[in-house]
């Protein structure tokens, strides 16, 4: 039925219409508002079922791994090297399920390496003075400032005479130098210039009667900066200007200008690997890096390495078969100092128990133990060690196995027996805009509690999980053969089945025997009395997840949501669409007839008024 085309209020009647329709539709809305609290109930009970599956899933995954024995066969490596000292600087040892329990010698003889080619020096140009020729004459007290990553230093200089042409008395002056500066920053050393303590931070040479100075090759390459200081004239002696620096290599600008090797100035090309690559010649060195790094196949990669200001190009893969080769089109790596053009990585070796084990990376597994290889042994050292059965690993991981046991029958339990509060029901969108937002929550949680009280599918999942853990395992050894016999049992009935662990208990019946505690978790079995207790739960799991996801839904692979409660909310909603239809007819009818009321008053009104009007001109005409 189509809506009337239009309403009229009581303007004519005096009535108020609006008011009269909205009471009367309020009577008229109760059995959807009834429908809307029944669906709002099917999805909170819905959203309860989903909550349990999903706690139910987790115990089944955790009880999917208490099947395997690798969770029970857990051993440890204990041992030294032949020397007293702890074996774990050179590798670790991670004993599985097929470990078999025994003495062990290692010799670590090598470590997997990648294949890798460096460039053989530093790239940045050291700060190098102008060229030095006659005598000098350094007096004392003569001084400059250093300036180093922002540090600065003033730096004096022991008097004495240089002659320049001189090898001995040039080599001299770039040691003095390279201590003083050194000496400033807190390095000191001996006659033979050997570190006591402290970090050298320049070094100095003397190249064609140039003094250079760069960041030492133990020190990371940052910024070096020489000034004068007042009127002295010593920096000058030395070959340097005012605020001559060093500059660190920036990879964001032209390369070709920063490193002391020569680039000329047609295309850099070269190939690695036999993948070809070519960059203008002043391009920088991230973006020769990115393209190296980004191309696909190439099995190496290409970094610059700040701390020791090079560039190494290394394979992706260590061992034998890993390979780095370099072919130089056009000088650039000459250039950068790299003296050689291929390079091939090296096998892991080890010697177990007499037998040589040879791998192509570090991380491996041998005779069933993970080995991770991290140092090569001196000559002369070895490892020896033993397996034994690491009991507290497999009490750990039964008590966290109990522990969410316990969690996932402690939530069942409570949705079992949650009070139901029946004169709490889900309130009307008209009950909701006269209550405040902490009114609204308080009456909520009553009226969602119990929803699932007493259900049947929860009970048989409980009972059921229950009698799994209760029930003796045949074919196990007396005081082997039940959960309660090793130290894992139930307390008073009021705690409906919750799980306690005697740690002592249990620990002893590990170490006794750990073959038959396996069993007790894990045995298959014909039939459900010799079934282990892990492959019992893990069944009734199964059943009871698929019985809840038949109920309410929320299967992994669910499209389409055919559950019981499912298709009871498509049902509802259906039914609910429906009779908003029907309100809505309901209240276009009740407009149609107030509207036709007020019509009828207007047209009583307006007969009245012409009668009236008659009636007086009647009265005139006749006086």
């Amino acid at each position: 039925m189509a809506s009337s085309s239009m309403r009229i209020g009581g303007l004519v009647s005096g009535m108020d219409i609006d008011q009269i329709v909205s009471d009367l539709m309020k009577a008229e809305r109760t059995k959807v508002d009834k429908l809307y609290q029944q669906k709002q109930i099917l999805e909170w009970q819905k959203s309860d079922y989903r909550d349990i599956n999903l706690k139910l899933k987790s115990f089944y995954d955790s009880t999917f791994n208490m099947k395997l024995a690798g969770s029970y066969l857990k051993y440890k490596a204990v041992g030294t090297m032949s020397d007293g000292a702890d074996f774990s600087k050179y590798f670790s040892v991670a004993p599985g399920a097929a470990a078999v329990p025994g003495n062990y010698t290692v010799k670590v003889e090598q470590i997997a390496s990648y294949a890798k080619l460096e460039s053989a020096s530093g790239l940045a140009k050291p700060l190098t003075g102008q060229e030095l020729s006659g005598q000098i004459e350094i007096t004392e007290g003569s001084r400059f400032s250093v300036t180093i990553n922002g540090v600065k230093k003033t730096v004096e200089l022991n008097a004495g005479t240089y002659d320049t042409s001189n090898a001995d008395d040039m080599e001299a002056l770039a040691q003095d130098l390279e201590a003083a500066i050194n000496t400033a920053f807190g390095w000191q050393g001996d006659s033979n210039g050997d570190t006591i303590s402290g970090i050298k931070r320049v070094q100095a040479n003397i190249q064609n009667n140039k003094l250079t100075l760069q960041p030492a090759e133990n020190y990371n390459k940052v910024p070096i900066t020489l000034n004068a200081v007042e009127n002295d004239t010593t920096l000058s002696k030395i070959g340097f200007s005012d605020g001559a620096a060093y500059s660190p290599l920036n990879l964001n600008t032209s390369l070709k200008s920063q490193i002391s090797g020569s680039i000329g100035d047609t295309n850099i090309s070269f190939k690695i690997n036999g993948k070809a690559f070519e960059f203008d010649s002043n391009a920088s060195l991230q973006t020769i890096l990115d393209k190296i790094n980004t191309t696909a196949d190439l099995g190496a990669t290409a970094r610059y390495d700040a701390l020791t200001d090079k560039l190494v190009i290394s394979s992706k893969e260590t061992g034998l078969g890993a390979k780095v080769e370099i072919t130089d089109d056009s000088g650039f790596f000459t250039a950068l100092g790299f003296n050689a053009a291929e390079a091939s990585g090296e096998n892991a070796r080890i010697v177990l128990n007499g037998t040589i084990v040879e791998k192509s990376t570090n991380d491996f597994t041998a005779l069933g133990m993970r080995f991770t290889l991290k140092e090569t042994m001196e000559v002369g050292k070895t490892a020896s060690f033993h397996l034994e059965n690491d009991v507290d690993s497999v009490v750990d991981n039964i008590k966290k196995y109990v522990d969410l046991y316990n969690e996932t029958i402690d939530l069942i339990n409570g949705k079992l027996s949650e009070q139901r509060y029946k004169d709490y029901t889900p309130l009307t969108q008209e009950q909701r805009s006269a209550m405040s937002e902490d009114e609204i929550k308080l009456w909520e949680e009553k009226a969602k509690s119990g929803l699932l009280r007493s259900d049947s599918i929860l009970n048989n999942i409980v009972n059921n999980l229950r009698s799994a853990v209760s029930t003796p395992v045949a074919g196990l050894p007396k005081g082997l053969n039940s959960l309660s016999s090793i130290g894992i049992t139930t307390s008073n009935w009021k705690e409906k089945g919750k799980l306690y662990v005697d740690e002592d208990k249990l620990r002893a019946a590990i170490t006794q025997d750990p073959d038959s505690i396996t069993k007790l978790f894990n045995s298959s079995g014909d039939n459900y009395s010799s079934q282990g207790v892990a492959t019992r739960v893990y069944d009734i799991l199964k059943s009871g997840i698929n019985d809840i996801t038949q109920k309410a839904g929320g299967g992994e692979y669910q499209i389409y949501d055919d559950s019981v409660l499912g298709k009871k909310i498509t049902e509802t909603e259906d039914r609910i669409s429906a009779l908003e239809e029907q309100l809505k007819q309901t209240e276009d009818r009740y407009w149609s007839k107030f509207t036709a009321m007020e019509q009828a008053v207007q047209y009583a009104n307006q007969q009245s008024m012409w009668i009236s009007m008659q009636f007086g001109t009647y009265s005139g005409s006749s006086s």
